[in-house]
């Protein structure tokens, strides 16, 4: 697949996530197993539900990942902290800042493909990695079975 790699500004976007590491075989149900306690999480507390799903990888190795699955939210009654969080849901916050992004059509078994596309731009265009790259669910496969309609934003941070 052809990637097209642009450099965006990215505001601050707080999120509610639960942290896992696992094996890489496990992440997409790591993935379905995690999302549901974040949209309770949020839901039991009134906390608005901001935009898709998302995962980011906060550390990976040959056989193991560390990785934040949850949602993009709004922040409520002037905001929350991580001592809200129950049954392991966190408070995060994706960073602001400088981005390569990238749209993988496909697959997420074929998301790889898409990392290595932003780490060639980087190179490319005089970029290094500034953080964990994180992926955006675009559309839901319960509303499109068909693997080949998924659509995944894919960020990762940069610097100079």
């Amino acid at each position: 697949m052809e990637y097209s790699v642009s450099k965006k500004e990215l505001a601050a976007q707080p999120v509610l996530v639960v942290r896992r590491r696992v094996r890489r075989a496990e992440i997409a149900a790591t993935i379905a197993a995690e999302l549901p306690k974040v949209f309770l999480h949020a839901q039991q507390r009134g906390i608005a539900i901001a935009g898709f799903p998302i995962t980011r990888y906060l550390e990976t190795s040959v056989g193991l990942v560390t990785l934040e699955t949850g949602m993009r939210v709004t922040a409520h009654n002037g905001g929350w902290t991580d001592d809200d969080g129950a049954g392991g849901v966190l408070s995060e916050t994706l960073p602001a800042g400088p981005a390569a992004v990238t749209i993988h059509s496909g697959p997420y078994d074929q998301l790889q493909s898409a990392y290595a596309a932003l780490e060639e731009w980087m190179a490319a265009n005089g970029f290094h990695p500034a953080g964990a790259p994180w992926e955006a669910y675009l559309n839901d496969p319960a509303d499109h079975p068909n693997p080949q309609d998924w659509k995944t934003e894919v960020c990762w941070p940069v610097g100079t």
